[in-house]
């Protein structure tokens, strides 16, 4: 597990993540690894790739298959000149096809028949967040593929577009709504439980909506749309390391820890950078 952090600004992006991994075994977890690579440039391009989840597939780190995906470039996706779009387009045709070849026939040997019962949510996977700029673009955006999900063509998810200047955050991030809203989703599900079970009737889209409006009202102000790049950095290694720390201190295993890495790219068309701490 991990979490992952990409903050848009006008200047560029910046990609944020932890750098443990979790070894899981038939019995729970056999090693946690604290160095971890998970923050990626991909080729030359103004664009990087920050991935969540499995760590690797079968016995290959995902890092590996993001190198396989440079040196093969399929259909020139690397060195065209194109789109973000196509770009994440790209890497999720060729993690579905990774996937397919090395999990489904491990799931498939453990599982047995009720594999194809299961949604694809509950089986396990990982997640990219890619960012950066599309060819002449001189501004951002942030694409999610999460892997087995998206397995159809075109089902990417666009998670900031250009212009959309905001963070968004990624898998183990209970602490950074709670910092951020005051309550992370699952406290917030139990009040309105308890708020249903009250009064009889289970709470309706309008009630949510109401209720989402009165944690959004007092839901911290940063103004993204004003932040310098160097401002934007600091932020998402602030968001990364209220993680880390977290898991740090809380019991159970730290599935978010080691160090801190992050990336950034501006729009003036050098590669996506992966900074020193």
């Amino acid at each position: 597990m991990t979490v992952a952090v990409s903050v848009n600004l006008s200047d560029g992006v910046i990609l944020g993540v932890d750098s443990a991994v979790t070894v899981p075994g038939a019995a729970g977890e056999v090693k946690i690894y604290e160095n971890a690579e998970k923050l990626f440039q991909l080729g030359d391009r103004p664009i990087g790739v920050a991935i969540y989840g499995l760590g690797a597939l079968g016995a290959r780190s995902i890092g590996s298959y993001l190198r396989e995906f440079e040196l093969r470039d399929p259909n020139g996706i690397v060195s065209a000149d194109n789109d973000l779009a196509s770009v994440a387009e790209g890497l999720r045709a060729f993690f579905t096809e990774r996937y397919d070849e090395v999990m489904w026939p491990a799931l498939k040997s453990a599982i047995g028949e009720k594999l194809d019962e299961l949604p694809k949510e509950r089986l396990p996977g990982f997640g990219l967040v890619v960012g950066g700029f599309s060819s002449h673009a001189y501004l951002s955006e942030v694409w999610q593929i999460l892997i087995p999900q998206h397995g159809m063509p075109g089902s990417a998810h666009q998670i900031c577009g250009q212009g959309n200047f905001t963070v968004n955050w990624y898998a183990m991030s209970d602490p950074i709504l709670r910092y951020m809203n005051g309550m992370d989703s699952s406290t917030l599900t139990e009040i309105g439980t308890y708020f249903a079970n009250q009064r009889g009737t289970p709470l309706t889209g309008d009630d949510w909506k109401e209720v989402l409006a009165i944690v959004s009202k007092h839901a911290y102000n940063v103004p993204f749309w004003a932040m310098p790049i160097d401002e934007g950095v600091s932020y998402a290694r602030f968001l990364v390391e209220l993680c880390v720390n977290h898991q740090r201190f809380v019991g159970g295993s730290p599935l978010v820890g080691g160090k801190v890495q992050i990336g950034r790219v501006t729009y003036k068309g050098e590669r996506f950078q992966i900074l020193e701490k």
